[in-house]
């Protein structure tokens, strides 16, 4: 919860939770945190027993702010990127949170690729970072996946 106040004095707007590495009750109160500062959640998940117990935490109306269940096919040890992982977990994905993809996110195409898997935001860093024009392959990536999700792109 103190690095939750750091966060927020530093200015963030949201946290990342990395499930994996806590307790469940640590989830919670990171949560509770969260929602005391006003930052949003994303809980981050990288196999099925982490969905599962994402979802066992039934948290989808508990908390003022928003709360998202990211999946990230990174290995935390291997580092290794394994972008099959989000069609293997995309079932699991709690049903009541919006689910993120995080990592391995390359090409528009991508994009509309977990979309159509039921994920409704990506994570994208190295490929806007390598980008010549990072505001144009944002745009890329945003109607890609808001065609093959069949809805209008933010802006």
């Amino acid at each position: 919860p103190y690095q939750v106040l750091e966060a927020r004095a530093a200015g963030a707007g949201g946290v990342l939770v990395i499930v994996t590495m806590l307790a469940d009750g640590d989830v919670l109160a990171l949560l509770d945190s969260a929602a005391e500062h006003g930052l949003f959640v994303l809980l981050e998940g990288f196999d099925e027993r982490d969905l599962e117990r994402i979802a066992a935490l039934d948290i989808a109306d508990r908390y003022p702010v928003p709360v998202l269940c990211g999946v990230n096919c990174r290995d935390l040890e291997s580092l290794e990127v394994d972008f099959e992982r989000f069609g293997k977990l995309a079932a699991r994905l709690p049903a009541r949170l919006p689910a993120v993809a995080e990592s391995g996110i390359e090409a528009p195409g991508d994009v509309a690729a977990v979309a159509r898997l039921g994920y409704r935001a990506a994570l994208i860093g190295s490929a806007l970072m390598r980008s010549a024009d990072a505001a144009r392959r944002l745009a890329e990536f945003r109607d890609a996946g808001a065609q093959a999700a069949g809805v209008a792109p933010c802006s």
